[in-house]
């Protein structure tokens, strides 16, 4: 299948608002934090939702953690050796206990790991693992299909997460109360409510956290977000509008902005027997792309424009690249040769009587992505380009999005501390 998710690789370094409410801390339990998170809490099965699990509500752990530099730092996993070609063995870190009280033994991790293999299939084409077994008490051993070196830096990603299979699950074996190794431990999760609580967990193996009690709220839309931390029902959120900064600042509380590992960028699915197969179109379509008015306007100085997949700080970027020049002319000049013309002067580029018309789609999490897409849709209608606009969940996106409509998203483009993943599915036929 070809794909393309480059085209559109417009904003680097999507900022992160983050906003806490310092001058509510009198009025709330001193060792309570409650938080709101952007997407709706529909499972806590970390072979799915490691990022909620383990990078958020720190309950479970993987086997290797990553620094920022994104060298890879020991985790449940103590050291790892490669074996052979194929073979890697991991001893485990001794003296870690999970939630239920049990110790963390190799059996178990083998347990956990085939299960997040088995129920997400993604894990198991993003790691290349084909078999997890204990070799010893705490010696775990992990065969690979083919020669993989990433296979370490892949282990640092949050849905291959060590569970203890004491974990509850429904009907269907879909955990619904994780047990894990991490600094907290799940009390409840309302699901009507999309709320999680979360307590310290007093015989963590590392650093112990300050904080006792953390509250998760699920608010996915972002001036929702914005009013309850001003209100303060909500101490903490992430993704504010970037409107609101200087409103958020006024009423005193504290903003803090960070650099993340995200892109927006727009992909188009299979590109077969769309306009987009052509790549003078697709040149086009990005050339006809103010990028800085974008970041400067749209996202408020939030960001800069991107020239590829990953923002310049990561190791792995290519810091030569430039971002792809705003040019109309040279768009309209490539779309005529690739023969789309306005023949009956609609204002609408057309070939072989079709119309230059497709949907673009994104989701309303993220506080750029709507605004993006409507600055986006006036800028490809200044080249003739009729564009609808559709704002739903991900999911519904999935669902509905047909050949040759478009997808703006803030990918993840390191997902772990490794770019073969991401440009392995990303950027090959095979992906």
């Amino acid at each position: 299948m070809t794909y393309w998710k480059t085209l559109l690789a417009f904003a680097a370094v999507l900022t992160l608002c983050l906003a806490w409410g310092l001058p509510l801390a009198a009025e709330m339990a001193p060792d309570t934090m409650r938080v709101s998170e952007m997407w709706e809490i529909s499972s806590l099965d970390p072979a799915k939702e490691g990022t909620f699990i383990k990078e958020k509500a720190l309950i479970a752990e993987t086997l290797i953690n990553a620094a920022p530099d994104f060298s890879l730092t020991p985790c449940l996993a103590e050291s790892w050796t490669m074996v052979s070609d194929t073979v890697w063995e991991f001893q485990l870190r001794p003296g870690v206990v999970f939630h239920n009280g049990e110790q963390l033994t190799a059996e178990i991790a083998a347990w956990a790991l085939n299960r997040d293999l088995e129920v997400n299939p993604s894990n198991a084409e993003m790691t290349k693992i084909i078999k997890v077994e204990a070799t010893g008490d705490m010696t775990l051993r992990i065969e690979t299909s083919e020669l993989y070196p990433p296979l370490p830096a892949t282990l640092v990603y949050s849905d291959m997460a060590i569970i203890h299979p004491d974990s509850e699950m429904n009907d269907q074996g879909i955990v619904t109360h994780p047990i894990g190794t991490g600094a907290y431990v799940l009390t409840e999760w309302r699901q009507a409510e999309q709320t999680v609580f979360l307590s310290r967990f007093e015989d963590y193996w590392g650093q112990m956290p300050s904080i006792d009690t953390i509250v998760y709220r699920a608010i996915p839309d972002p001036a929702t977000r914005s009013l309850e931390v001003q209100k303060g029902d909500i101490d903490f959120i992430a993704d504010a509008p970037y409107g609101d900064l200087d409103l958020l600042r006024e009423a005193g509380l504290n903003v803090i902005l960070a650099s993340t590992a995200r892109v927006y960028q727009i992909d188009f699915g299979s590109l077969h027997d769309t306009p987009f197969e052509d790549q003078r179109v697709r040149q086009a379509l990005s050339h006809s792309i103010n990028r800085q008015d974008i970041v400067d306007y749209v996202l408020f100085g939030m960001g800069r424009p991107a020239a590829g997949a990953y923002e310049d700080a990561m190791v792995f970027a290519n810091k030569d690249l430039e971002p792809y020049a705003h040019d109309l002319d040279l768009a309209k000049s490539l779309l005529a040769e690739a023969g789309w013309t306005d023949s009956d002067g609609d204002g609408v580029l057309d070939k072989d009587g079709a119309p230059f018309a497709f949907t673009l789609y994104t989701y309303p999490q993220r506080p750029g992505l709507k605004p993006m897409a409507m600055a986006i849709q006036q800028q490809w209608k200044d080249v003739g380009l009729d564009v609808d606009v559709r704002i739903m969940d991900w999911d519904a996106i999935e669902t509905e999005r047909g050949p040759g409509d478009a997808r703006l998203a803030a990918f993840a483009s390191a997902m772990m501390p490794d770019p073969d993943y991401f440009m392995r599915r990303v950027y090959t036929v095979e992906g």
